[in-house]
């Protein structure tokens, strides 16, 4: 039998482990919902350049002559460069916080045994 302070102890415990993954919980989903809504942005945005023709000297090209680029081309590189890293920036933390959080959950299942 359990004393009442060790049982309390032991409340105490299973409260901080249900906070602890509450939070990392929260995290992964903000981190996701970055990630989807980044994502979401650079197909909208190709859907939205691909649709213009372009003229380019006396021919009419499609969607396949990159036509983000062709009208306004430092603004096509630039938009497409700070989308690229924002992508980047968002994968690299979710990688990073999916592997903080897998060693933790491997050191609490240590921990336990």
């Amino acid at each position: 039998m359990r004393t009442s302070e060790e049982r309390i102890n032991e409340l105490h415990r299973r409260m901080n482990v249900m906070e602890e993954a509450k939070r990392r919980r929260g995290y992964v989903m903000k981190c996701a919902a970055a990630y989807a809504v980044c994502l979401a942005v650079i197909i909208v945005t190709a859907i939205a350049a691909s649709g213009t023709p372009v003229v380019i000297g006396n021919a009419e090209a499609g969607a396949a002559a990159a036509s983000i680029f062709a009208r306004h081309g430092q603004l096509g590189y630039l938009a497409v460069g700070i989308m690229a890293f924002c992508l980047g920036a968002l994968t690299t933390v979710l990688c990073f916080r999916l592997r903080k959080r897998t060693k933790e959950k491997e050191s609490d299942d240590r921990t336990d045994r």
